[in-house]
């Protein structure tokens, strides 16, 4: 029993941690020691921790697209909020800002390989699937979770793509105004403010350039 304590203990300890984050206005790509890279958003932030067992990165606000290298032995999982997304080798985009108006949600979406989405739990650090209803995601296709981690239904990735920020474009579906302009304003001061609730309310959809807003 001593020596299965002592084994489980090395194996969860951390070979690799480190934390990376990017200010408003700004983008950062990361090479990580097994070869994956991450693309970071502006006002993103997130933590990397690799196990020998695990490989984890916890998105603690922003987006970031992760082109994750294959390893079946040792699995690349995501927390993000309320979500857990677990992937072999693939790329995928995670977008989770907590402090958005209204209800917060996780998006995901897929655009090579598959992943397993489903609502999270950390124990002990490690991330675990609360329960067993795990979405599966293949290339094209995208889901959001809200803040409770209680999955919609999946559908096809816009035309603008799983991350359109690598091209300089926001993209909005029917989004209501205060959350618009609070995605906006990760990418610069925005001239504009919204007293009237049924102003907030009004819904845009669009695609737009952070660079010239």
């Amino acid at each position: 029993a001593a020596a299965w304590t002592v084994w489980d203990r090395w194996q969860a300890q951390p070979v690799f941690a480190q934390t990376f984050s990017t200010p408003r206005g700004a983008r950062q790509e990361v090479s990580l020691p097994d070869g994956s890279r991450l693309q970071l958003d502006v006002a993103t932030r997130l933590e990397v921790i690799y196990r020998r067992h695990q490989r984890q990165v916890r998105l603690v606000e922003g987006e970031a697209l992760f082109d994750v290298r294959s390893d079946p032995a040792v699995p690349f999982e995501v927390l993000a909020g309320p979500a857990w997304v677990r992937v072999v080798g693939t790329r995928f985009a995670v977008r989770y800002i907590p402090d958005l108006p209204v209800d917060t949600e996780v998006a995901v979406a897929v655009e090579a390989g598959v992943v397993r989405v489903a609502r999270a739990t950390v124990t002990g650090g490690r991330a675990e699937r609360a329960d067993s209803q795990t979405v599966l995601l293949s290339a094209g296709q995208r889901v959001a979770l809200d803040a409770a981690g209680t999955h919609g239904p999946v559908s096809a990735v816009a035309g603008t793509g799983v991350a359109p920020w690598r091209q300089h474009r926001v993209a909005f579906d029917n989004q209501r105004l205060d959350r618009v302009l609070a995605q906006l304003a990760r990418y610069g001061d925005l001239p504009w403010r919204v007293q009237d609730p049924a102003v907030a309310a009004l819904r845009v959809t669009g695609v737009f350039d952070p660079r010239d807003l």
